[in-house]
């Protein structure tokens, strides 16, 4: 280790008495050998022709709120599907640095991706809804336009793309609406417990509150002015593109992902006519 630190000219571990910490050097050092070594690993099994299967260990980045209402039974499917492959799923809500944290994919929504270096391959809609609960209706009333939310409490996920401009559909046009709120979190799931309580409106996907909207607990609001689409895309770093272990995340992803949510939109649209 010694060697090491003396070649880098940085200290790759922090030494007390007691215990061993990797410094943030020490830890992108380990990471990336990791990610070296799995890729290595892919490369001379592919020589060998005996990769039979996806296998190796693969790492995929997911929103919170997505990864836990949607994503399982992917997973799930494709652990049964492919036996050999070690799959380890992060939930996090932030953007997360594929490369530099040894990602192989993630899983984003959102209006646009930025430019970079990754391949995105979008997959599906996803649909959102402004709601709130019956007693926050009753109490403060129902808005019948975007501009009436100027006057009412709402929920702020502050990770959307746009926190404060939430976005509508007028016939032809497009109305930006700029509301506030005290109640501001980064994780939706969070939010929920203040929208159930009636302290507000929020605006959220489908698939975090289209069942609890079905279940009377919320109601659909301002269901004749469209939000601004967001849409579920699978990126990943350019290199990783011929990896048997990739190749087979995006076919599931694929098979199971766009059928799933293109079936909320559906649900979506008959509940409105």
């Amino acid at each position: 280790m010694a060697e090491l630190e003396a070649h880098f000219g940085t200290a790759l571990l922090h030494r007390t008495t007691r215990r061993l910490n990797a410094t943030d050097a020490g830890r992108r050092y380990f990471e990336n050998s990791v990610r070296l070594l799995d890729e290595l690993a892919e490369v001379e099994a592919e020589v060998r022709h005996s990769q039979s299967e996806p296998s190796g260990r693969l790492r995929i980045s997911a929103p919170v709120n997505f990864g836990n209402a949607v994503l399982g039974p992917v997973i799930c499917a494709m652990a049964q599907r492919y036996p050999k492959l070690e799959i380890q799923v992060e939930l996090n809500d932030r953007f997360v640095d594929l490369i530099e944290e040894g990602f192989d994919a993630a899983l984003r929504i959102r209006t646009s991706l930025p430019d970079s270096s990754l391949i995105a391959r979008r997959l599906s809609s996803i649909t959102r809804s402004v709601c709130a609960a019956p007693s926050y209706l009753k109490r403060m009333g129902t808005p019948k336009t975007p501009e009436d939310l100027k006057t009412h409490a709402c929920l702020i996920y502050t990770l959307s793309t746009s926190p404060y401009d939430w976005k509508f559909k007028a016939g032809n046009k497009t109305v930006t609406v700029r509301v506030n709120g005290s109640i501001q979190s980064n994780n939706g799931q969070f939010l929920m417990t203040f929208l159930h309580a009636g302290m507000g409106i929020a605006l959220l996907p489908d698939f975090a509150v289209g069942a609890v909207i079905r279940s009377g607990k919320l109601k659909r609001i301002l269901d004749d002015y469209p939000t601004e689409p967001h849409d579920l895309y699978l990126v990943y770093p350019a290199n990783r593109h011929q990896s048997p272990k990739l190749r087979a995340f995006m076919d599931m992803a694929a098979e199971h992902l766009t059928g799933q949510c293109d079936r909320a939109v559906a649900e979506h649209r008959r509940e409105k006519r």
